[in-house]
């Protein structure tokens, strides 16, 4: 296996894995979208809401606020989850907008992620006291639960002969992309890191005197955090929780060949 960075932000991250095969990929990026836990509100105990949403729509929109998980206080790579519970508690009156970060936790390092998430504006005299209990759960359960998104492509070769009337226009629009482009005396070569299309002049090329070369056993990823976890530790997480389920799949084949 082979991993090499292409850009990393605070929230995202964007990598070449490579000596893998798609089975593999897609096994990856449905660990980090279904099994790296997280903490959201499972549970809201309403004492009083005058606003003009139901508790259910409240419930729903505080159980879709991410909050902040502390991989170094709990084992998150393991099969089965803690379960420990946290309190946030919120008590406003209008007139004005709640928004999540009047979410009061009794663990300070599990609250949300984003300060600035509208929950429900309240008018004058309005009011809405609850406590939100929120655990540890995965994004198989329930969207909210998921840590972020996963998705990748295969790396890709474009190879555009220079027969092709215009093929200095692809390699402007490459460059601009910022994607890799090699030229030799024949064609040049577009490294498709990221998406790439081509206007419609050209689709009478494609097939011909353009084609697209797929790198076996390369792909492209892309992951992004809600904020939950950093992404870096989205990808390790992943990793870990695959690597522990294929040692428990094992020793359940020994113990049925025994």
């Amino acid at each position: 296996m082979e991993v090499k960075i292409l850009e990393k932000r605070e929230d995202s991250v964007r990598f070449i894995l490579g000596g893998v095969s798609h089975t593999f990929a897609n096994a990856l990026r449905r660990a980090i979208i279904g099994e790296v836990p997280t903490f959201a509100v499972d549970e809201v105990e309403f004492f009083e809401n005058d606003s003009a949403l139901f508790d259910e729509i409240i419930a729903h929109r505080l159980a879709m606020v991410p909050l902040t998980t502390p991989v170094d206080r709990f084992e998150l790579d393991a099969l089965d989850l803690d379960d420990y519970t946290v309190t946030l508690g919120l008590e406003f009156e209008g007139p004005g907008m709640v928004y999540s970060g009047d979410l009061k936790s009794d663990d300070p390092d599990i609250k949300p992620a984003n300060p600035s998430i509208p929950i429900v504006k309240l008018a004058e005299g309005q009011r809405i006291t609850l406590n939100a209990y929120a655990r540890l759960g995965r994004g198989r359960d329930h969207a909210k639960w998921q840590p972020g998104y996963a998705y990748y492509k295969y790396l890709t070769r474009i190879h555009i002969g220079k027969e092709v009337p215009g093929w200095k226009k692809l390699k402007n629009l490459a460059e601009r992309r910022k994607l890799p482009v090699e030229e030799t005396d024949s064609e040049i070569i577009i490294t498709t890191y990221k998406s790439f299309y081509f206007p419609r002049e050209f689709d009478g090329y494609v097939g011909s005197l353009i084609m697209e070369e797929v790198i076996p056993d390369t792909f492209v990823f892309t992951v992004e955090s809600n904020g939950e976890l950093p992404v870096e530790e989205m990808v390790a997480i992943a990793l870990k929780i695959l690597m522990r389920k294929s040692d428990r799949f094992i020793n359940e084949l020994h113990k049925l060949a025994v």
